[in-house]
């Protein structure tokens, strides 16, 4: 991962940055696991290029939505953020404030929704499900300066509010400050993931491949070294991480489920969420765990 790209990911004075080798095409699941596109859920399409999101279709009932996000960008990985706009907030406010220094991050960001998605590698495809309530929303990425769009969420009798019968192969919580109930091993192959957030902060979920041999302490200590300019000592190298994928950013007591298609090898799972008293990303309140593919 180049300094770059890191940068983004961090979000530097940026409002925040909350962000699967999974291919073009959607993978066939392990044969217990559930296909996400075969729950016959309403569909939405993101499309990510260097100008910005675009949605189709730009309406759609409340409730639970299978969502597909292709990342046409030259080289950015990202992933889109499903945020209800605050009241009084508008989209063109928000995206206008994205680098913009500021003495804090904004009340609203820890009280509004974000509904969670698939975060991507450039040139790569993948599927999730999420909830949509009634309201404004904006499809954007927290931190970047990507363009945002819009999405009306109505209510009535398309909506599907019941949770969908969804059999996960990897199951993670995300806590206050850490990645909870996640195991140590978890299956290779195309797999469904369920990533709820049982803590009480917004929580973001970036996978990386890590170097075989790499612990917990060694990528605590190489991204901490990074981003405060402390010894690195024996840390991981940022730049020999590459995205995976993952889950943009989950409000407290929400949950979505993503498609991954993860080689056998050696994972980390990262928050950059910023703190709500300190502001410092999650990562350097001890929020990273290393893991195994088999």
């Amino acid at each position: 991962m180049d300094r770059r790209a890191f940068a983004k990911l961090t979000g530097g004075a940026a409002l925040l940055r909350i962000g699967g080798a999974v291919g073009r095409c959607r993978p066939t699941l392990a044969q217990d696991s559930t296909s996400l596109a075969d729950l016959g859920l309403p569909e939405l399409t993101v499309t990510l290029t260097d100008d910005g999101f675009a949605v189709s279709p730009s309406e759609t009932a409340a409730g639970w939505t299978l969502v597909t996000l292709e990342n046409l960008t030259t080289e950015d990985d990202s992933g889109p953020d499903f945020t209800l706009i605050p009241a009084g907030e508008t989209m063109d406010a928000i995206v206008g404030s994205v680098g913009t220094p500021t003495a804090g991050i904004p009340a609203w960001v820890f009280e509004t929704t974000w509904a969670g998605g698939p975060f991507v590698p450039q040139g790569e495809t993948a599927v999730g499900v999420v909830n949509l309530t009634e309201g404004d929303w904006m499809v954007w990425s927290g931190g970047e300066a990507f363009g945002a769009a819009a999405l009306t969420v109505t209510a009535g009798a398309a909506a599907t509010p019941a949770p969908p019968a969804i059999t996960a192969d990897v199951e993670v919580e995300l806590q206050e400050f850490a990645f909870v109930e996640f195991d140590d091993v978890v299956p290779a192959g195309p797999r469904v993931w369920q990533v709820a957030n049982t803590g009480e902060q917004p929580h973001v979920t970036i996978l990386f491949s890590v170097p075989d041999g790499t612990t917990t302490e060694q990528l605590l200590t190489g991204l901490t070294a990074m981003m405060t300019g402390a010894p690195a000592e024996d840390g991981v190298d940022p730049e020999s991480l590459r995205s995976v994928g993952g889950c943009t950013t989950l409000s407290a007591g929400q949950t979505a489920w993503i498609e991954l298609d993860l080689a056998a090898g050696s994972y980390g799972a990262v928050c950059f969420s910023p703190d709500e008293e300190t502001g410092a990303p999650h990562v350097l309140m001890g929020m990273a765990t290393v893991f195994a593919v088999e």
